[in-house]
């Protein structure tokens, strides 16, 4: 199909939820619909380099992925500035990630995925969240597949690590609800 009107239409009808909850993931809602417009602006962008057929929504992650750290580089930079300028840290508004899930166990993996590196983070959700096989996380992190499984081990044991680390509560019981439809 040539890359048209009619081509970009189909793949925003597509791929847009999947995109849309990737950005949603990561940065809240403040800032979602412009990473989501950004991505696909890219796509229409550079149509002609788009890889075909089940590699686009991987593409769309990678470029998804670039977009929300150059967001998460403008928004430090601007909390920053605003903290010198008023003397004062500046916390982002809470985000879905940070809805209050009443289960420990959550909260120890939640702690301990927060403590990972952003590059360990990144691989894990992917696989995790999005549902990508190692060649379509490669796709999106524009790497090897070998280099996706060492990333993934490595995040994996580092992940294993940190939460064996983090000390137990006992005092609760996970909510009913957290096993269909739970944030992380």
């Amino acid at each position: 199909m040539p890359r048209t009107d009619a081509w970009f239409d189909q793949l925003y009808r597509q791929h847009h939820r999947q995109v849309y909850a990737y950005c949603l993931r990561r940065i809240g809602n403040t800032d979602a619909d412009d990473a989501v417009a950004e991505v696909f602006a890219v796509a229409w962008r550079r149509r002609d380099d788009m890889p075909h057929g089940d590699k686009a929504l991987p593409w769309l992650y990678g470029v998804a992925r670039n977009v929300l750290r150059h967001q998460w580089r403008s928004n430090f930079r601007f909390r920053r500035l605003t903290s010198r300028v008023n003397g004062v840290g500046h916390t982002p508004p809470p985000g879905p990630e940070e809805v209050v899930v009443e289960a420990d166990e959550y909260a120890r993996v939640k702690e301990a995925v927060g403590e990972l590196s952003w590059g360990d983070q990144e691989v894990l959700l992917l696989a995790a969240w999005e549902g990508l096989s190692h060649a379509e996380i490669a796709i999106a992190l524009d790497c090897s597949t070998d280099a996706v499984d060492k990333r993934l081990q490595r995040a994996k044991q580092r992940l294993k690590n940190r939460f064996e680390s983090l000390p137990r509560s006992h005092t609760r019981r996970p909510p009913a609800n957290t096993a269909k439809g739970g944030v992380l």
